[in-house]
């Protein structure tokens, strides 16, 4: 019986191995929150990276027709670089984009856009991150698909790639 006492740190341990290799195996492997889709878009004014005037981003939306896709971007994001070839293809399919420069300064901003084509129609500068924080971001990339009455429909963590841009397409066009 004495020779059991001893091995029971070892059967626990081994037991605790389990549980956590279980766990690290069958988690989700990455965390987005999808808490605004459904919602309203939050009532938060910007000013437009061109000329600094007040912009409020449920207006811009509200005078679409159509969906729209809100894209959160940064001049320092690799793979908002990335992304940009992608959100060119969507502009010339006719989907309007508007652009969220989260925590930029507006003049790198402008560099970014003339360096890599602008896909936006508007561009407002988020410097302090106040939009962002009322979306739910979790970082740069992240595009929210908004209807004309402002409800998000959908919300894509991470850069739109060549392999998800017929998807996205579809999704924004109203075509799944």
């Amino acid at each position: 019986m004495k020779r059991l006492i001893y091995f029971a740190p070892l059967v626990l341990f081994v037991g605790l191995l389990a549980v956590l290799a279980y766990y690290n195996f069958h988690k989700k492997a990455q965390y987005e929150p999808r808490e605004m889709v459904g919602r309203s878009v939050p009532e938060v004014v910007l000013n437009d990276v061109q000329d600094g005037t007040p912009a409020s981003l449920k207006a811009l939306i509200a005078a679409s027709d159509k969906p729209v896709m809100v894209n959160f971007f940064a001049s320092w994001c690799a793979p908002c670089i990335s992304e940009n070839p992608q959100l060119m293809g969507l502009k010339a399919k006719g989907v309007t984009i508007i652009g969220i420069a989260w925590k930029d300064e507006p003049q790198n901003t402008l560099k970014f856009l003339a360096q890599h084509d602008n896909p936006f129609v508007k561009t407002l500068s988020d410097p302090e991150g106040k939009m962002a924080l009322a979306f739910g971001n979790t970082g740069v990339p992240e595009t929210y698909i908004v209807m004309p009455d402002g409800t998000i429909t959908d919300k894509i963590s991470g850069p739109i790639v060549p392999d998800t841009f017929d998807a996205v397409y579809a999704e924004v066009s109203g075509k799944k």
